[in-house]
Order: C-alpha cells, then structure tokens, then sequence
C-alpha cells in the first residue's frame, strides 16, 4: 500500500473508534471494506437512533436544522457561522464546526440567555455511559476552538420512567437532560494528547500492532475483528460453559488452548467437566433422568414460545420506552394419539397486540396439560400480562403454573461436542436432530423478528412485501415450537 498522502480530519465517529482502539481507526480510514457488513438488527438499532434524534429536537423547540449533506459541510459550516449571530434562532440542529482538523456536527445547540450555548448530545440509550462524556468531551474541546462561548453540556437520553399516555410524543417528557458539564472538564485537558496518540499510526501504511483485547467489544463491539482475532481452534478454552477469567488465566498459563486438552482433575465444575468429557471422547453425555422426567409429562403436551419487541419511541398507551411488548406466538401440541396440530398468532393492525395475544392463547392453550417452554422468557412475559389484564389474570395464572422449562433440564442433563458451550436452542437443535435448524428460513433470531414487526406496525413495507415478512415471522416462530417438539421426541426415546 502507498504511503498515505496527508492524514485524514477526524470526526466524532472517527475520534470514538480511535479511543476505542487505534487500529480500529486504521482500518475505518484506509481500508473500510473489511469492515463486517452492517446486519439488519444493527441498521435497525441505527435507525431506532435517527428516529430518536430527530424527535429529541423538540426538547428544545423552534431552532433551525442545517440538513446540508456530506458534500455541502463547506456551506453547512458558512450557515452555522450565519445562525450563530442571528440571536432570533434560540437553537441549531447539526451545527457544523471544524478546529483542530476535527469536524463535528453537534445534535442541539441551545443559546442561553447570557449569549453563551448549552451543547446537548442526544443519545438513545437510558442513561449516561462513560463512552458518551468523551462523545461530548471531543465536541466541546472543537467547539471552544472554534471561538464559541460554551455554558452547559449536556447528554440527552431516554427517560424510561415515560409513560406514553397517547397522540404526539412530548419531547420533555420522554428526554431526560444529564448535566455532565463537571464530569467532562477533567477530561478535556486529556484531548488534544489522544488526538495526537490517534494521528501517528495514521501516517504508516499498515495498521497498528495491536493485540486483541477487551477493547475489541467495549464499549462497541468492532466491526474489524476478524481482521485481528485469527480464527480460533475447535472446541477453544474459550468455549468452556461459564468459564471465568481466572479459569481461563491459569489454563493459558498451563498452554492449554482447547478443551481436550484439559487433564483431569482439574478442577472444572460438574457442567464443564461433562463437556470436557464429551469433547475429550466424541461421545454426547446424556443422562436418563432427563429421559424418564420427560416420560413422565402427561397429554395433551403444549410447546409454547413468545416474540417481542421494545421500541425506544413507544408505539401504545400506557407503555414505555424499551418496554417488551408480546405480538406473536406458537403453540405445538401432542395429542394423546399421538396426532400434532399447531395453533399461531401474529397480530395484525396499528394498535397495541397484547389483548388479542392474550385472549388468543388462553383459547388455543385450554385447561389441561403440561406447557414446554425454552427459558424462563414466557413466565416472565405471562406475569406481566397479568398485570396489564386483570380480567384475565386467573388464566393467566394458571397457564403459568402448567410451565415446564426444558432449558435447565437439558443443561443440567445433556450435553453435545456441537454445543460449543452454548445451550441455545439453535444450538442444541441441529446437534441432537441433524438436519434440523433454522438455516432455511429468512428470519433465524429473535432480534431479527423483532426488527420485521416494527417496520409492519410502521408501515414502512408496500402490501406484498408486508405478506412475505408476516410469513417469514410464522416460520421462524413456528420453527421454534417445532424445534421444541423434535428435542422432546429426540431425548424421549431410548438411547
């Protein structure tokens, strides 16, 4: 690679990946298309933020939006410049500033009376992070360089004691406005230091030596990894159920890299010495307890599982933000017979799903046997129905007591080489029924059925696409029962 002509300006983005790790800067700059692609619940969490950016805006009403794009930050910083000494405009959205070769784009800047300006940082999260005062820390220290007279800083987040009573959304209401003026002004001195410590690795043609670490997922996790992280053994230590950090030092220190190699006695727990055992010999551990515990569940045999979704911006009254509300679900039953039928519910419509769920369930589930769930998920969910519907309560209380949750039982029972230390459902399923998994289906994971639910209650799909994605939610959630369904009949059988 050719040597860099001139090292490029920085940005907020850019200065929060370089404190961050500075190869992880490296990299953005000089080779972005390693970069992993950008998945859809990430795009989604992005999008969730725009939204919320754009809404926090009315925190401090009636100031002016430089939307000029990338292209235009000549004209945007012009037009800042102008705002600024127009004292009719009480705040800037997107205030464009440039010092120190660094170019920001502020969220709000709100005019105080005394002709200063309050900096405000809208975040989408509950509360202050640490990774937020320096967010604010690098917009302040370009800010005062480029001559503007500062008074507040301020991180503006999502109130989640907001209770959505309905219509327009009060931004003063669903915000909550942290002062960090004092925790940011130790900081500042620091800034100019980290911008310098940033910059040299940028004039080399390759990146920054930089081993793997704890900064590879904190305080984001790096779209780079696998340019770093060389692609581990099978069955790495790392693997190890629930291994903590001084297990996983001293097997590094005995130059134990895989879960085979562990000797015996080595003090594992009883979970991690099956799965050394299981990975050691080839051989899956199952126990028969598990098998006779199953054996033992009457008929007709419910499988149940739930989806959710929790908008930052809630969508019903009476909710709030990131609040889990419950649209969808499935339910396999085995018959006395032996015959499977399978029930489902996908709420369709703008208006709050957990009624129609609710009352959905309680007819498809009736009064008699066992319920099998996959964590404790669907007792915490039916609890909070309980409260939301007290003329259903009683039914819902006794769908709680006919739980059975089959994930400890397997943890506690069974275990695979192809778990990998993991006890997911995705994962125990294709180890203990090959060929079956989730590979098929366009939805695979919760945090993607979610995303598909929000953009059919936002309208945000023309009509036939809206048909395809509430398909792909049946059969995912389906796929899920389903799953249930094989693993029972798997671990039921005789060995």
């Amino acid at each position: 690679m050719a040597q860099q002509a001139r090292i490029p300006h920085l940005s907020k983005s850019r200065f929060m990946a370089g404190w961050q790790c500075h190869k992880r800067l490296w990299l953005q700059l000089f080779r972005p298309e390693l970069a992993e692609e950008v998945d859809a619940a990430t795009q989604a969490r992005f999008d969730e933020g725009t939204r919320v950016g754009e809404l926090a805006r009315g925190y401090v009403p009636g100031g002016t939006l430089l939307d000029e794009s990338r292209k235009e930050l000549a004209q945007a910083l012009r037009r800042t410049q102008a705002l600024l000494a127009d004292r009719s405009v009480p705040a800037l959205y997107e205030a464009t500033f440039s010092h120190d070769d660094v170019l920001i784009r502020v969220d709000i800047l709100a005019r105080a009376r005394d002709g200063s300006f309050d900096l405000i940082e809208v975040k989408s999260s509950t509360r202050v992070k640490p990774e937020h005062l320096w967010d604010v820390a690098i917009q302040a220290h370009v800010l005062r360089g480029a001559g503007l007279r500062l008074g507040r800083l301020g991180l503006l987040h999502i109130n989640t004691a907001y209770v959505y009573p309905g219509g327009a959304h009060d931004p003063q209401a669903l915000f909550a406005l942290a002062d960090v003026t004092a925790e940011v002004a130790p900081l500042l001195p620091d800034v100019p230091g980290l911008l310098a410590a940033m910059r040299a690795p940028l004039a080399a043609t390759k990146p920054p030596g930089i081993a793997p670490g704890t900064q590879c997922a904190t305080p984001y996790d790096c779209p780079f990894l696998a340019e770093c992280v060389p692609d581990a053994p099978e069955h790495s230590i790392a693997e190890l159920y629930r291994a903590g950090a001084p297990l996983l030092e001293r097997l590094a220190a005995d130059g134990i890299t895989t879960i085979d190699e562990i000797p015996p006695g080595y003090g594992l727990s009883g979970l991690q010495q099956r799965q050394r055992d299981a990975v050691v010999t080839g051989q899956p551990y199952e126990d028969a307890a598990l098998r006779e515990a199953l054996a033992g569940l009457e008929r007709p045999l419910h499988f149940l599982d739930f989806e959710t979704f929790n908008p930052a911006i809630p969508l019903y009254p009476g909710t709030r933000p990131y609040q889990m509300i419950l649209f969808q679900w499935s339910l396999h039953t085995l018959n006395a017979d032996g015959a499977l039928s399978h029930a489902e519910y996908l709420h369709d419509g703008p208006d709050d799903p957990r009624a129609g769920f609710a009352e959905e369930l309680i007819a498809a589930l009736g009064r008699r046997g066992p319920i099998c769930v996959y964590s404790s998920f669907e007792q915490s969910r039916l609890r909070e129905l309980q409260a939301l519907l007290p003329q259903q309560a009683k039914a819902l209380g006794r769908i709680t007591e006919r739980l059975v949750d089959l994930l400890p039982q397997i943890r506690q029972n069974v275990y695979h080489p192809e778990f990998h230390g993991s006890f997911s459902i995705k994962r125990v399923l294709p180890a203990l029924v090959p060929g079956m998994g989730y590979a098929d289906l366009e939805i695979t994971d919760g945090s993607s059925a979610a995303l598909a639910y929000a953009t059919l209650v936002r309208g945000e799909l023309p009509a036939a696409e809206q048909t395809r994605m509430r398909q792909h939610l049946l059969d995912y959630c389906g796929r899920d029962t389903q799953a249930m369904v094989e693993l029972y009949q798997r671990l039921n059988s005789p060995a």
